[in-house]
């Protein structure tokens, strides 16, 4: 059949078919399908079966992880297809060797920030001098923004309503068009007013994207690079002196802002509408297990009613650091001062700690 299609109308297809690769990353399809024909014409191989593309994963699976080479098949799939008309889905053997590699692999993941320590950085850091991570931060923490979509994110794609700011991604990852909002409460700071302060220092005539080189309280012309962005949760996690800076990686913002969803009561269909997640277990791999939700589902389940799960979340006391905090502040005992208080159980959990104890000896005085 294929040798009756016109020679202009099967040139014709083959263009059109190559134009079904994605336009944002058809660099990096182009290089599998290279590395893929380099690898056949060593190899002195000239037809395509599910041996072969076996061999070929194979190969690759001794420089990618597990997880790497989901997105190497895939793009290989994708080019065969588009410029060869060879169809490797059909080859289930190859699915099954790529799952079994997996089975039992855990990925290495970008920590997250936790509200406490977004809190600490907003609050502390100088404006002089990190008011445009700042600024990063509390887009990225409120879009679940990729270090892509805040590079790009454009002046005129941010409404400011007042109290509200209303900003549109165009076209994000998944070409869908997704919406956030950020508010001025939270975080102990007035975010709104740092957004307005750093708009407030760019030059007349400036470009159009909103992230512009910051430096020493001054912004210049200079649009911030993509490369600038995936290093800014680095950049705060130096500043809070945590561990493994390293591990703040450019998806540190969309997994922190995931587990502040959830952790807050967010179920998975808000969770997924957030982060422009169509699959359940994707929207899920982005939650950092919280320690404080494991106590709340052990209360369910040994149905201690003695504290309400809304009770118990508004009084955990979390200490994962040296703290001087007193027995009677860490369990919201109040001075005799102020009996007209009221007296609310904490929950206190303590973590890598030293505790010293003493015992005061009292005489009563006659």
């Amino acid at each position: 059949m294929c040798e009756n299609v016109p020679e202009e109308i099967a040139k014709k297809g083959k263009e059109l078919r190559s134009n079904l690769l994605p336009l944002k990353s058809k660099n990096a399809y182009e290089n599998v399908y290279v590395s893929f024909q380099d690898w056949k014409y060593k190899n002195r191989i000239k037809e395509v079966t599910e041996d072969v593309i076996l061999a070929f994963l194979d190969m690759r699976s001794q420089k990618l992880s597990p997880c790497s080479l989901w997105p190497e098949y895939s793009m290989l799939k994708a080019t065969l297809k588009a410029k060869e008309n060879i169809d490797i889905e059909k080859f289930g053997a190859v699915i099954s060797y790529i799952k079994k590699l997996n089975v039992g692999y855990r990925g290495k993941k970008s920590n997250v920030l936790t509200r406490e320590e977004i809190k600490t950085f907003l609050q502390e850091a100088d404006d002089g001098e990190y008011l445009f991570e700042k600024v990063a931060l509390i887009f990225g923490i409120a879009g679940v923004c990729r270090k892509a979509e805040l590079c790009a994110m454009r002046f005129d794609d941010i409404q400011d309503c007042g109290n509200v700011l209303n900003i549109v991604i165009p076209d994000s990852k998944t070409h869908k068009e997704r919406r956030f909002s950020v508010v001025n409460e939270g975080f102990g700071v007035n975010t709104i007013d740092l957004y307005r302060r750093y708009v407030a220092l760019r030059p007349t005539n400036s470009p159009l994207r909103l992230f512009l080189h910051y430096y020493k309280g001054k912004c210049t012309r200079q649009n911030v690079g993509i490369n600038t962005f995936g290093k800014i949760p680095r950049k705060i996690a130096t500043f809070l002196k945590l561990e493994n800076p390293a591990k703040y990686t450019s998806h540190s913002f969309r997994r922190s802002s995931a587990t502040l969803l959830v952790n807050a009561g967010g179920d998975i269909t808000s969770l997924k509408r957030h982060g422009g997640w169509e699959s359940t277990k994707m929207a899920e791999s982005y939650i950092q297990e919280s320690f404080g939700e494991r106590v709340k589902i052990a209360q369910k389940v040994f149905g201690d009613e003695k504290l309400a799960p809304n009770e118990l979340i508004d009084n955990e006391i979390f200490m994962d650091k040296p703290t001087n905090l007193s027995y009677s502040e860490a369990c919201g005992s109040s001075s005799s001062s102020s009996s007209t208080s009221k007296n609310t159980a904490q929950n206190v959990y303590f973590n890598n700690c030293t505790f010293n104890f003493g015992v005061n000896y009292c005489k009563d005085s006659k």
